[in-house]
């Protein structure tokens, strides 16, 4: 922006006065009591046994709760033939029902340490219980939109106990698998109620509000009811045991092939911008909302903007992170851009990828008809969507050199934009309170009355922060979509 404020929609200033956050790892925490498994898990999932070299040592006896944060950290390398990234493991100090250890404290210690913005995903070790102190970390870090695993560790230890119970012993000279499938019904009967147990708490500690608020704001029935909640919350639950040998064994260690598949791949590939979700893999449906919070990230969080000062920035640099390989805004029309960047939403979610099987080969997806009319209609309905197609709306806004100055393209998202998103100035009061402390409620609700005496740099900030509202809402639209043709794919499973 120059010093009239008008807009300068070109590469110097993308240059100068953005940078870009890449994700070079996954950063992962580990909570849970002492004695729960954390470093036998942390080696099970490396497939390392406890007594290799790089493993994470196991604590043991009354200082077993003492980690040094120096050395919290270890390191899981994914090298294939499509990607290279560091899954990095932290081992937090463990805790017990006496003591008063503020875990919250240290994760913070960790990411200061290590210099993480904020973990990916928290993985809560337990052996059937969780903490209050546990059950607080787990809502806070739902909150932001952190993915969480609670992770039922040791269950073969579990069994065996079990088989005792059920047989009065567990024989040395027989394999668990063979014990456990002599009992196999009563054994899943009692892991079922375990299991049903930690469901229930999970629930009644609002664990998941955030999503829930979210399931409020989805326009289709399918992701609204109760059977919808109580699948996401099970579905955050992994029987597994922390023995490297048998962590992938699908008898008893249930879901260890599921939460290696979830971190490993979906994961990375949800926070990776050049990687796409594939809706058709089953252990995809966890990560289809972290994929738009970093896809929001990308656009947004990872730029830093300068308000205060002489110069402005041009508004949609985030197009080079998007779409990397296209020309810039000046090379190419409105509606060619426009329809790049939901090409690249519905790519990113998972979804093109399907459109073109629907188009060429319907029968790779299901063999289901009815199924298949189903996936096509939802297609359409995408195709019409109007929040998705407020894009159109943004792009002229930002790109409208008859109205470059920006008090003027404020004006215009206020009484156009806003609006046809369904957002009035009353429901963004917060969003200005969170980023500009100064703007009040009152002021917000009457931004146009004041608009003339907001200074440059604050009427930017403004603009900014709505840009930042609208993009939000056709991600979740985008988000909502993915989740419902999950459902349709998976409803059997």
């Amino acid at each position: 922006m120059n010093d009239q404020g008008e807009f300068a929609l070109n590469q110097e200033n993308i240059d100068q006065m953005f940078t870009y956050e890449c994700p070079d790892s996954l950063n992962i925490a580990l909570i849970g009591k002492t004695g729960a498994g954390k470093s036998s898990f942390i080696n099970a999932f490396r497939g390392l046994s406890n007594s290799s070299s790089d493993a994470a040592e196991e604590s043991v006896g009354p200082n077993a709760q003492l980690v040094e944060i120096k050395n919290s950290k270890f390191s899981h390398r994914i090298h294939n033939s499509e990607i290279e990234i560091d899954i990095n493991f932290f081992d937090s100090m463990g805790f017990n029902d006496q003591n008063d250890t503020k875990i919250d404290s240290f994760l913070d210690k960790i990411k200061s340490e290590f210099k993480i913005s904020e973990f990916d995903a928290i993985v809560f070790v337990t052996q059937g219980r969780l903490s209050k102190n546990e059950l607080e970390i787990a809502r806070m870090y739902e909150s932001k939109n952190v993915m969480l695993f609670f992770v039922y560790n040791k269950i073969d230890n579990y069994l065996q106990d079990q088989i005792r119970k059920l047989t009065g012993s567990f024989k040395r000279n027989l394999s668990l698998d063979e014990q456990y499938f002599k009992n196999k019904e009563k054994l899943d009967e009692l892991v079922q109620s375990g299991i049903n147990t930690l469901c229930k708490i999970i629930d009644e500690q609002n664990v998941f509000e955030s999503f829930l608020n979210d399931m409020k704001l989805y326009d289709s029935k399918l992701l609204k009811n109760k059977n919808y909640k109580d699948k996401i919350i099970k579905k955050s639950i992994y029987l597994i045991t922390s023995n490297s040998e048998d962590f992938l064994n699908p008898n008893y260690s249930k879901d260890g092939e599921r939460l290696k598949n979830e971190i490993e791949n979906h994961l990375i590939t949800a926070k990776l911008n050049n990687y796409n979700i594939n809706l058709l893999d089953v252990f995809s449906q966890r990560v289809i909302r972290y994929k738009k919070k970093y896809l929001f990230s990308n656009l947004f969080n990872g730029i830093k903007l300068k308000v205060f000062g002489n110069t402005m920035v041009n508004i949609i640099p985030f197009l080079d992170t998007l779409i990397g390989n296209i020309p810039y805004i000046n090379a190419i029309s409105e509606e060619e851009l426009v329809n790049e960047l939901k090409k690249n939403f519905l790519k990113q979610f998972g979804i093109y990828e399907l459109q073109e099987k629907l188009r060429n080969e319907p029968s790779s997806i299901s063999s289901n008809e009815t199924k298949i009319i189903q996936l096509k209609e939802l297609m359409k309905k995408i195709q019409k969507d109007e929040i998705i197609n407020n894009l159109e709306l943004l792009i002229q806004n930002v790109n409208n050199t008859r109205s470059s100055n920006i008090k003027a393209k404020l004006k215009d998202f206020i009484t156009k934009i806003l609006p046809s998103f369904g957002i009035g100035l009353a429901n963004v009061g917060d969003d200005l309170i969170r980023f500009l402390p100064s703007i009040s409620v009152k002021i917000a609700s009457g931004l146009l009355a004041i608009l003339a005496l907001l200074t440059i740099p604050l009427t930017a900030a403004i603009y900014f922060i709505f840009l930042k509202i609208s993009f939000k809402k056709i991600l979740f639209r985008y988000e909502e979509y993915a989740l419902v043709i999950y459902e349709l794919l998976h409803e059997n499973d």
